[in-house]
């Protein structure tokens, strides 16, 4: 049983007992990390300015922006990045389309979901899930 999958940027195979993804997962964490520290430095500089002028726009746009980049920081640095996952410790996967793009998400029993992004086919991928069972039971 080994199946093959085309990503925009790599592939994801199923083998027997496991799991392979070759795609750009780091590059992509990366890139969320500095964008999320981006806008936590510029809502840092939006409250120094708020103490500086007085304005509540300053203020304003300093919780907006370091809120959000406080948020998207926690999301970013909770992905796994794994390239090997074992399916004894898969939970679930599911195939969902969010934004104009088909994401593949596999739960791990840790708790952190590894993401694929940028799959030709998903409704192949997702039939494909349907039939797989997992060690545990689930699908």
């Amino acid at each position: 049983m080994n199946n093959t999958f085309e990503l925009k940027k790599g592939k994801l195979v199923f083998q027997d007992d496991k799991i392979l993804i070759e795609d750009d997962i780091l590059y992509q964490r990366r890139m969320r990390l500095f964008s999320s520290l981006f806008l936590v430095a510029f809502g840092i500089f939006n409250l120094y300015n708020y103490f500086k002028n007085n304005d509540q726009h300053f203020l304003n746009s300093a919780l907006f922006l370091g809120i959000v980049g406080l948020v998207t920081l926690v999301l970013a640095m909770r992905v796994n990045v794994q390239k090997e996952i074992d399916l004894k410790s898969v939970k679930s996967m599911k195939v969902r389309k969010m934004l104009f793009k088909e994401i593949f998400i596999i739960r791990l029993h840790q708790g952190s979901p590894r993401q694929v992004v940028g799959i030709y086919n998903a409704e192949r991928l997702e039939e494909y899930i349907q039939t797989l069972t997992l060690p545990n039971g689930q699908v």
